[in-house]
């Protein structure tokens, strides 16, 4: 023999579903939302601008607290090591640089003092760079590595 319900259960259960069913109609005859007019957006310009695949490699000592002051001396080390690297970087310009830099308390704080350099050092090829900071291992205090990925010369 199967228990039965009371009556106040089937009214809590039937109050359940017709409460389902109200607002199903109250959800079906609401006006949908208007749709966003399309604005026309002009098509964008193709860049002329790319990465060339190699990078060059400029290597360097550079004093980690001349650098961290942002000594002219650090400007002046950062300079000399680009221009070294004569018609490879003189006039052009540089998109992304990841620099690595050893430092016996950790490389990434002195790679990105490094990189703060970089404007300061050559406007030019570093005016408008994205960098990266790392840690070169294996190095001593105040070495440091750049590679400068170049925008393609036209």
């Amino acid at each position: 023999m199967r228990p039965r319900l009371p009556m106040i259960a089937l009214a809590g259960w039937l109050f359940a579903d017709l409460l389902l069913a109200f607002s199903i109609v109250a959800l079906g005859t609401q006006d949908p939302p208007p749709r966003p007019r399309a604005t026309p957006t002009p098509a964008p310009t193709p860049s002329r601008l790319a990465l060339e695949r190699r990078y060059v490699q400029v290597s360097l000592n550079v004093d980690p607290d001349a650098a961290a002051r942002g000594d002219e001396s650090a400007v002046q080390a950062i300079r000399r090591a680009v221009r070294a690297q004569g018609p490879r970087l003189a006039g052009r310009r540089a998109g992304i640089v990841l620099t690595f830099g050893a430092q016996h308390s950790g490389g990434e704080g002195f790679a990105n003092d490094v990189n703060r350099l970089l404007p300061r050092a050559d406007g030019l090829l570093f005016g408008d760079v994205a960098t990266r900071d790392f840690q070169l291992l294996g190095a001593s205090g105040g070495a440091v590595l750049l590679n400068i990925y170049l925008f393609y010369d036209h």
